[in-house]
């Protein structure tokens, strides 16, 4: 077990996020001390009150124990407890301190059964629609974009909830399938191991389940993880500002289902979605990260789930201008409810915000992303890379990707540009000077492989030697080195250490120079 007595760094922005194989969290002489992981990198982790910095306390999975200290711990440094399932639900979400106004709550259920539901209801979807279109112009699908603003415009007539899911829903339709073909890349040597219908984002619409449930693709694992952050998020929100979670407006009532978290989730959810798109724009994946169960379910394993529970911060900071607003409509004029989410009201009276009205009606635009996307990773085996600069994890990741994927990229770039030259009319490779420098070294080297014979006879036993011994170990020589010690074309030298072609033996031991000197 790996003991780390210092935990600064396992905290990042507030957050602590925790695997859930075999977590165990208790108070030891004052001191909270959490064990998670497994094997090799199962951690103990010990953290004081005043040092901690801990806001989120994120466990993923749903193995192991937590003690009634520990409870009482994280309750005395307010930080919130949330527990997300392997399968993207959220099975626990709690704010240890949070506002109650009985009338608010009283005035949400009332809501629920009159039009003040509804028109919170259309101004919510209002805003998921404009943010689908949004994201559909990054997406490069702008036909489907504009088909958005007429189903906006039809909101004005909508004075149901019926009516209001209808478009929707539609809406969802065009918006998912645009989704479908967006590209999900994997680092190049997983690629082998990967299935088809993985290196696509694919349906949003589980084959397993008829809805989003049990994702059968990664990229719909991860945005079903993304949604759990962000409903974790927007339940410990509407508990700050005094409201019930499960009683909404749109979604109807079930139990153990936050309801009205859901509701408010809808105007969020495209900036979630815009996150994934750019995120995986930026990484290559790795097939270990994944892992398909016996019913086909696929499920994110930790080491990205804890990066994506670092998103945290962002959806709070989306959702909070939305619940306290939200809580402010339905409370009575002049009602004098508190912002603890943005702290609007304290910066009111610094006069750095414009004053609140009480006819103002919730603000439900959201606001600009601010995350950085994500880690990099190497794009041949998909680990994160330490350093954002640095493009591979190892000289061993960067010397195989050269030699795989750089080298021949390279070599059908220059046969292109060569081509489109010799159809232009210009052969660099015939005429002029060129050919009279091709002529003079086709000269030479007969006459240094004529030399050479003379000597040594047909060279058959060095040509074995030389497959069997010396071209193995070019692999991982610069092909400028090759060059270099042989006067070879770039090209030609690339065919040799790829062992496509054997050279006259007359360059062995140039060549047998350069793998003995690494």
């Amino acid at each position: 077990m790996r003991s780390d007595p210092t935990t600064s760094n396992v905290v990042s922005q507030g957050i602590l996020s925790l695997t859930g194989f075999g977590c165990r969290l208790s108070v030891e002489q004052g001191a909270l001390r959490i064990q998670d992981g497994s094997g090799d990198e199962r951690r103990d982790l010990r953290f004081h009150r005043a040092t901690c910095g801990i806001r989120r306390v994120v466990i993923h999975g749903h193995t192991g124990t937590i003690s009634l200290d520990a409870i009482r711990w994280l309750y005395d440094i307010g930080a919130a407890l949330i527990q997300i399932d392997h399968d993207g639900r959220v099975i626990f979400a709690n704010l240890a301190r949070g506002a109650d106004y009985p009338a608010l709550r009283r005035a949400q259920v009332m809501a629920s059964m009159n039009e003040t539901g509804v028109a919170i209801t259309c101004e919510l979807i209002r805003a998921k629609l404009s943010g689908q279109a949004s994201v559909l112009g990054d997406l490069g699908r702008a036909d489907v974009a504009e088909k958005f603003a007429q189903l906006v415009s039809t909101l004005d007539t909508a004075n149901d909830l019926a009516s209001i899911r209808g478009i929707e829903a539609l809406g969802a339709s065009w918006y998912w399938q645009a989704w479908e073909s967006v590209p999900v890349r994997f680092a190049r040597r997983d690629l082998t191991r990967v299935p088809g219908h993985w290196q696509t984002f694919g349906t949003r619409t589980s084959p397993l389940t008829s809805s989003p449930r049990r994702a059968a693709t990664p990229a719909n694992g991860l945005l079903n993880y993304l949604y759990a952050i962000l409903e974790a998020e927007t339940r410990i929100a509407l508990l700050t500002v005094g409201l019930d979670p499960g009683i909404g407006f749109m979604h109807a009532d079930q139990p153990s289902r936050d309801s009205l978290a859901l509701d408010l989730m809808e105007a969020i959810r495209p900036e979630v979605d815009r996150w994934l798109y750019r995120w995986l724009q930026t990484v290559q994946l790795a097939a270990r990260d994944f892992v398909e169960t016996r019913d086909g379910t696929v499920r994110v394993m930790p080491r990205l789930s804890t990066q994506l529970s670092g998103t945290a911060n962002e959806w709070a900071r989306h959702i909070a201008p939305i619940a306290e607003r939200l809580a402010r409509r339905l409370a009575k004029p002049g009602s004098p409810l508190p912002t603890p989410l943005t702290e609007r009201k304290r910066r009111e009276g610094r006069r750095t915000v414009a004053p609140l009205r009480d006819d103002e009606p919730p603000e439900l635009r959201t606001i600009p992303l601010s995350i950085t996307i994500g880690p990099r990773t190497c794009p041949e085996c998909g680990r994160v890379l330490p350093d954002r600069r640095r493009k591979f994890c190892s000289d061993a990741c960067r010397k195989q990707h050269h030699h795989e994927v750089d080298t021949k990229r390279f070599a059908i770039a220059g046969q292109t540009a060569l081509a489109q030259q010799r159809e232009a009319g210009n052969d660099p490779a015939h005429g002029g000077e060129a050919k009279a420098k091709r002529v003079a070294s086709k000269e030479r080297r007969a006459r240094e492989r004529a030399e050479w014979e003379a000597v040594h006879g047909d060279g058959k036993a060095e040509r074995e030697r030389f497959v069997r011994e010396i071209q193995p170990k070019l692999v991982g020589i610069p092909l400028s080195r090759i060059v270099d010690a042989t006067g070879f074309s770039v090209r030609y030298a690339s065919l040799i250490r790829s062992g496509e072609y054997v050279p006259h033996p007359v360059h062995y031991l140039a060549l047998n120079g350069l793998v003995t000197d690494r």
